[in-house]
């Protein structure tokens, strides 16, 4: 009687033990199932409530499936009553899980960018189905130069109503040229296109093909600073007659796969520890992820699901708290600057720099026109991508700026304007 009692001990314990990690594995493959059935949905819809239910039913049906077998383990009598409520429990907890880590927005609809009022502000409807905002500063001589047309950096980012960007460069107009700042579509105060895929380079480059054809000169000058200079660069590629001179400003990667194994430079490699620290709990949160992956799967239910309001806010608060300090040489001088970041324009913009494989430095290579590289002394961006530029174009200029960071015109303007100035004579 003993051993068998002692068995009968030993049979309840592995059961009971059984049954106690399958019910574990349960609530595991539980919320497996609603993350894997989550994303899968978005192949076939754009909608985050159909995503939603969808992962959760699918989830609901493992819990049930995994409770019901623990429960004939444990021997349950009340069986169908045991699953009922171990799966309602456990969808009520992921259901909390998602409303509160994933389903929430990241910025609050009162702290969500506003446009600002801007004067002589317009907005222009391009060919290319682009609405962008533009602002033009005239020449205040009688003698007419090229005009300017300065591109901002990003991608996602704006000029419009950057001031220290239109602080330094309106003062071109004192030499004779009209100025032209626009906003790249998706970022600042041009519009946001809806679907989302159809932010690229090559967009990009055509909606600055439109503009040089609306301001109506044969040539400009084009002055493109950090990503805007990779634009301008590849803008020269495609149209090497548009543009009578550039000015490559703390330059980005002219072509990035050629810096897949050579560091090009990046923010997050001058923070602290501390810095660091800081900068990863800002930005690893759930619902970025999610947005991330689902851009990747169906780039219309990534815009459903993270609208660019509450993204480009998001970017906004990043920037300016980890960000605009490290873009300067001296941080005590950065501002909260960013305000109307466009965060999907940034995105798939760059997944498209980096997906490419047209290398546009053989066409730079056959184009003599003058050039200006000005690379900051105190940037992020390593010496070798400024000095590829200057390697590039046979009539190249190259000056390093110092004590300046990646933003050579907000932190020393007045060596940057006669830096400018005496190029453009």
């Amino acid at each position: 009687m003993g051993e068998a009692s002692q068995k009968t001990k030993k049979l309840r314990f592995v059961r009971s033990t059984g049954a106690g990690l399958l019910q574990i594995t349960t609530y595991v493959l539980g919320f497996l199932a609603l993350v894997v059935a989550f994303f899968v949905s978005a192949f076939i819809s754009n909608s985050p409530i159909v995503m939603t239910v969808f992962g959760l039913m699918i989830a609901a049906g493992t819990i049930a499936l995994g409770s019901y077998l623990s429960g004939k383990l444990f021997k349950v009598e009340k069986l169908k009553f045991y699953t009922i409520v171990q799966t309602g429990v456990l969808i009520a907890v992921l259901c909390g899980l998602m409303a509160f880590f994933v389903l929430q927005p990241l910025v609050s609809k009162t702290d969500q960018f506003v446009a600002a009022e801007v004067k002589g502000l317009d907005f222009w409807d391009l060919p290319t189905g682009s609405k962008i905002a533009v602002r033009k500063y005239s020449s205040q001589t009688n003698e007419t130069k090229r005009p300017i047309i300065i591109l901002h950096g990003g991608p996602g980012a704006y000029s419009v109503s950057f001031k220290p960007m239109v602080d330094v460069y309106s003062k071109l107009t004192a030499n004779g040229h009209d100025v032209y700042f626009y906003d790249q579509i998706g970022g600042g105060l041009s519009a946001r296109l809806k679907d989302i895929s159809e932010y690229s380079l090559d967009r990009h480059i055509y909606d600055l093909k439109a503009i040089h054809d609306r301001i109506g000169s044969d040539r400009v000058i084009l002055i493109g600073s950090s990503w805007g200079a990779t634009l301008a660069a590849n803008y020269l590629a495609k149209y090497p007659n548009d543009v009578g001179r550039a000015i490559f400003s703390g330059p980005g990667p002219i072509y990035r796969p050629d810096w897949m194994e050579i560091p090009e430079g990046n923010l997050d490699e001058k923070m602290n520890p501390e810095q660091k620290k800081r900068f990863d709990a800002a930005i690893e949160k759930p619902r970025l992820f999610a947005a991330l992956i689902l851009a990747d799967i169906n780039p219309a239910a990534a815009a459903k699901f993270a609208p660019e309001q509450e993204m480009g806010s998001f970017f906004d608060k990043i920037a300016n708290d980890h960000y605009m300090p490290l873009a300067l040489c001296d941080p005590t001088k950065a501002k909260a600057w960013s305000d109307g970041y466009g965060f999907w324009s940034s995105r798939m913009t760059g997944k498209t720099l980096l997906d490419r494989t047209d290398d546009p430095k053989p066409e730079l290579k056959k184009n003599s026109l003058p050039v200006l590289v000005l690379r900051d002394t105190c940037d992020y961006k390593n010496e070798p991508v400024a000095k590829q530029y200057a390697s590039i174009f046979s009539n190249s200029n190259f000056s390093a700026v110092e004590g300046t960071g990646h933003m050579i015109y907000g932190e020393n303007p007045d060596e940057y304007l006669r830096l400018v100035r005496d190029f453009l004579q």
